[in-house]
This record gives C-alpha cells, structure tokens and sequence, in this order.
C-alpha cells in the first residue's frame, strides 16, 4: 500500500465515519437520549472566540499552529452544545451528561487541512508507514464490524459520539501526509502550549469560585484529567531548553517560567495525587536519563544538587496539604497489606471495582470490545451495582488508560492503540529525552504513569492533544538524518 493509497483510504473512511454519523444523529432524534443543549451565553462567546481564531489562521496560515493546543485542549468545551448530541447514560443517572456526534476539533482540524490543500507531503515509507497502514486498515475493520454487532440505534448512536478517537487518527494520518512542520511551527505549537495552560488557570479559577467547588476544577476537563494533562506540560516546560527551540528569551524567562509556576499551582490546588506522582517520577526519570551524560564529575555533581534542590522544594511544597502528605500513609498501608476503607481511600476501592467492571467487559466482548462511546451505558451490565452506595447511578469512565482500550476496543485492536497512542511516543521520548523533537514524547510518557488511575486519553481534548504532539514526533521519523533543531 503507497502512502498515496493510504491517504485516500483514510480519507475516504473518515468520510464514511462523518456520513453515518449524520445518520446516527438523524434516526436518534426521536430516541429519550437525543439531546440537543443548546443556546447559551458562554456558548454564544465561544462561538465568537472561535469564529476570531479561523478568520486569523485564514488571514495568517501559520498561526494555525499556534492556536492549535489551544483549540483542542483548552478552549471551552461548551462551543459543542451548539451540535446534537447523545446521552452516555440513562437520565435517571446522577451528574448524566451528553457528547456530540461532531466537535470543534474536528472543525478545526478539517479547517487545517483545508489551508493546506495544496501542499502534498508524502509520508516516508518505512516501518512507521507500514505500522500507520495497518493500525487504520485494523480501525476501519474494526468500525464496520462495530456497527453489524450493534442491536439498536441507541448502541449505534453511542458508537458515533464515541468514535472520536478513530476520527482524530485518521485527521492525523492526513495532517502527516499533507503538513510538513517547520521550525517556526513547532515553536508555535510550544507557546500555544504556554496559552493553555495560563487559559486553564484562568478558567478554572473563574469555574471554581462560580461553583464553589473545595479545590481547582476545570469546567472544560475533568478534576484529574485536568491535573494530570497539567503536570505532563508542567514538566516539559521545566525541561524545555532555549538553545534547542531557539526560544526567544522573552519567552523562555519569563512566560515559560510563569507557565512552570501556574501549572504547578494547578497541581496544588487542584489536589490529584497522581498528577503529582507522576510530575515527579517523570522528572526523576528525565534526571537519570540525562544526568550522566556530562562529560567530567563536577558537571554531574552540579546537576545532581541543581535537580536535587529544585525537586526538593517542589515536594516540600506539596507535603505541606493534607492532600498530598496523606498519600505517605496510604502508600505505607499499602506496602503493610493494612488498607482499609476510609474518606483518603475511597478514590482507591472505587477505582478498582470499576476496574473489575472493565475487566468483566473484557472477559464477555475480548475479541472486539463493548465499543467506543458504550462503557457508562452497559457499566450496569457487568457488575457496576456491587460498587456501594457512594457512585451507584453515577456517570463514570473506566479510569484506567490501558483497560479503557482493552474493554472498548477488544485485546488486540485495544492494545495496538495503547501502543500507538501511549507507548511508543514514551519509548521514543526515553530512548533520546535530550534529541528536541523526541523531548516531546515527555508528555505522553508522563500520562503513561497517570493513566493507571485515571482514562485520561479517554477525554477526547486530551486524546487530540496527544496525536499532536505524535504528529510532531512522527516528523521527524517521516524524514531521514534531518535536524530540526539544534541539540546541545
């Protein structure tokens, strides 16, 4: 199969996915879960705000990249109540929401490829070509046999407003083929990252105190989704060297320090133990892999006390809440086989019953999975009952990354997905942390460890995230002995 050929097949099932969405929202609008949100304020200044951004991108093509993080991460997610939309549970379930059978981001991105229509990057054929060519002919297999599976319009439609995920790859694999990034637009790209996070900051902020939420909350993500995509690009800006991106030092002064502290104030109060954990394991990680390579003692010396010190003070910082100090006694309750329910260990028995509901799902359905879009509707199936009083009729995902795909998507398509999405961009990323496109798989690898307890990829804003940065990352395995960057 030529990368020529993979373009028009990917091009032509995303279309194929596009119509029987439509037709999934049509022949749902009689159906008790069709919903449609509606007119609001804040969503009538969503409108606005997006209508500014792609009158700007048309009028300047290349900032497109830089509201690119901004748009499938941060902005606020409210724009798609102006889409039909379909419930992900019964309506008798507490905190029951909808999704869309379309999103902004896949507005943005079909916008993106439409200003590069007339440019034609062919995609290298290589093994990462041949794993692209498999991994969509796998999807595309995978979503027909979806829909023959299926019983109802209500499991359909649950299928539309679930196939995001394969949407979003399949944009991707048509960014790959069509955009070649530059240096200028990898560095957009990394002060759209900065604007997010300072967006995040600012809207959650605003959504915390208009709720009176107890810790830092987004309107837009979930508490520890939010958390966890926080601490990911928290890191990355803390290890972002200037030379490499030819950082103007405006930016990497004061803007990326000021990025560094609103994130890691994000961290705080928002209060996710394992967005926390895992800021601190990746920057251990990041330590160990690059620390030794100096060239004398003095020089490892020196970095072992600066990283020493620096981290020291971060943590030191953290101990000082509840929060976060009570996660020592569970982690030695842990270690001693004495964990018992209680307020601090609730988040834990919870999380692994829904663990044993997804493992339940894999055990019924492990060839194809329950499919994407369907795991709060059918929880009730596969023993979600036994999980207690405390989150019986409550909206839910599987918060766990890697059985998220598993149960969804079935052992094998599950796990190709797991390594396309998570694993292979880290083992990238660990291979050359310091090379400067590589760097960018810090932040796939650092959701790596937080995705143990939390679907963060299952959050189609952070899902989309992620494929950027592999859309970066799969630049520079496209080309052969080009340096984007200078290293150090």
């Amino acid at each position: 199969m030529s990368s020529f050929f993979l373009k028009v097949f990917s091009s032509i099932t995303l279309i194929i996915i596009y119509v029987f969405n439509i037709c999934c929202m049509l022949f749902s609008i009689g159906s008790p879960m069709f919903n449609y949100p509606g007119f609001s304020y804040l969503g009538l200044l969503s409108i606005i705000l997006f209508s500014i951004i792609i009158i700007i991108s048309t009028l300047k093509k290349d900032q497109f990249f830089f509201f690119l993080p901004f748009v499938i991460l941060a902005f606020p997610n409210v724009i798609n109540d102006f889409f039909p939309s379909f419930l992900m549970g019964p309506r008798t379930e507490y905190r029951v929401a909808s999704f869309s059978f379309i999103t902004h981001i896949d507005i943005y991105l079909l916008f993106g490829l439409y200003l590069n229509k007339n440019y034609n990057h062919k995609i290298l054929e290589n093994q990462n070509f041949r794993f692209l060519t498999i991994l969509t002919f796998l999807l595309s297999i995978f979503f027909l046999l979806t829909i023959v599976n299926s019983k109802s319009i209500e499991s359909l439609s649950l299928f539309a407003i679930g196939n995001y995920q394969i949407r979003y790859i399949l944009l991707f694999i048509l960014f790959l083929s069509t955009v070649k990034l530059n240096n200028s637009h990898i560095r957009l790209i990394i002060y759209g990252l900065s604007l997010s996070i300072i967006f995040l900051f600012i809207e959650s902020s605003i959504f915390t105190i208009s709720t009176g939420r107890p810790t830092l909350g987004s309107g837009t993500l979930a508490a520890n989704v939010f958390a966890n995509i926080t601490a990911a690009i928290t890191i990355f800006f803390l290890f972002l060297k200037q030379k490499t991106f030819n950082l103007p030092k405006i930016f990497y002064y004061h803007i990326r320090i000021s990025t560094i502290i609103i994130g890691f104030l994000i961290l705080i109060l928002n209060g996710t133990r394992m967005a926390m954990f895992s800021f601190f394991i990746s920057a251990l990680v990041f330590y160990i892999r690059t620390s030794f390579k100096v060239e004398t003692f003095f020089q490892f010396f020196v970095k072992m006390i600066y990283y020493g010190l620096f981290f020291l003070i971060f943590l030191t910082i953290a101990l000082q809440f509840e929060r976060f100090s009570g996660a020592i006694t569970i982690l030695i309750d842990l270690f001693n086989l004495n964990i018992k329910l209680n307020e601090s260990t609730a988040s834990l028995f919870a999380r692994l019953h829904l663990y044993k509901v997804s493992l339940n799902m894999t055990d019924e359905h492990w060839l194809l999975g329950i499919g994407p879009g369907r795991w709060n509707y059918l929880k009730y199936n596969y023993d979600y009952q036994n999980i207690g009083t405390l989150l019986v009729d409550t909206l839910m995902d599987p918060h766990n990354d890697y059985l998220s795909y598993i149960s969804q998507y079935g052992l094998f398509i599950g796990s190709a997905m797991i390594f396309f999405v998570l694993l292979k961009p880290a083992l990238q990323f660990l291979s050359k942390p310091e090379d400067s496109i590589y760097f960018f798989g810090l932040i796939p690898f650092t959701l790596l460890i937080s995705g143990i307890t939390n679907s963060n990829t299952l959050k189609h804003q952070i899902f989309a995230t992620v494929m950027m940065i592999i859309l970066i990352m799969y630049q520079k395995l496209n080309k052969k002995n080009v340096v984007f960057f200078k290293e150090e």
